[in-house]
């Protein structure tokens, strides 16, 4: 496809579902709260323990990257479509996670993979990280996503990646956005790195065209109540991804 980004209204999506009120919150306010209530204090110590992932080939393996594996799904097949991503953390996210942010995106992408391995051959790789300072006046997930876009240089040259990852940790009025059919998407952190992967898998899927239900649909991840909860998508977003396996060629 075009190096260019997909900027159209029309084919973008900003996802309205939030995981819980903390979700809504930027790093400095859940700090203020963590030091405030014991219980938000738990939530946080817990939320930024780095877990174990699993991975679906040693070249998933990053480099300087701190991760610890739980196993592998490597598959004998050849009809494998890597497609290589480009992660990119504003300072709220990478404040919120310190060190570790790096390691706390890769397992967001490893998981997120999971599903498109198992039932489409897709594996995700990291191939790049970078930090980025994100616009701390908007409240829209889109803004910042063209905004990443753009500081980044990714609309002029994806330097040898195909998809772009966007994380931030900043209030926002949505959750994420991505584009429909397009190369990039961006997640708010949900302060559960569990919802934060099924959220990813739910903004990559609109990458390869797949739409949303709402709220209410079929038993998928792509309708809104099902997100948080399920890996699988309805035999229509299945056949939707199928069709444009190829999207990132």
């Amino acid at each position: 496809m075009a190096a260019g980004a997909k900027n159209s209204e029309e084919k973008v999506v900003r996802e309205p579902l939030f995981y819980n009120e903390l979700a809504k919150l930027g790093t400095d306010e859940i700090f203020e709260l963590a030091k405030k209530n014991k219980t938000i204090r738990k939530i946080v110590e817990k939320d930024r323990q780095i877990k174990p992932v699993e991975i679906e080939s040693l070249n998933d393996i990053p480099k300087d990257v701190p991760v610890f594996i739980k196993r592998s799904a490597f598959k004998a097949s050849t009809d494998i479509k890597t497609v290589y991503v480009w992660v990119v953390a504003d300072e709220e996210f990478r404040s919120y996670f310190g060190s570790n942010w790096k390691t706390v995106a890769y397992n967001v992408i490893e998981n997120a993979d999971n599903a498109f391995f198992r039932d489409h051959n897709i594996n995700f790789v990291v191939g790049k990280y970078s930090e980025w300072d994100s616009n701390d006046n908007t409240r829209d997930p889109y803004e910042l996503l063209k905004e990443a876009q753009e500081e980044t240089g990714w609309n002029f040259n994806h330097q040898g990646m195909d998809m772009l990852a966007v994380f931030t940790n900043q209030q926002l009025d949505w959750s994420g956005a991505s584009e429909i059919g397009g190369d990039a998407w961006i997640i708010k952190h949900q302060y559960d790195t569990n919802a934060d992967w099924h959220l990813a898998q739910h903004e990559a899927s609109h990458n390869y065209n797949v739409p949303d239900h709402g709220w209410i649909g079929p038993y998928c991840i792509m309708t809104y109540i099902f997100t948080p909860y399920t890996d699988q998508w309805c035999d229509s977003c299945d056949k939707t991804i199928e069709e444009n396996k190829n999207h990132f060629d």
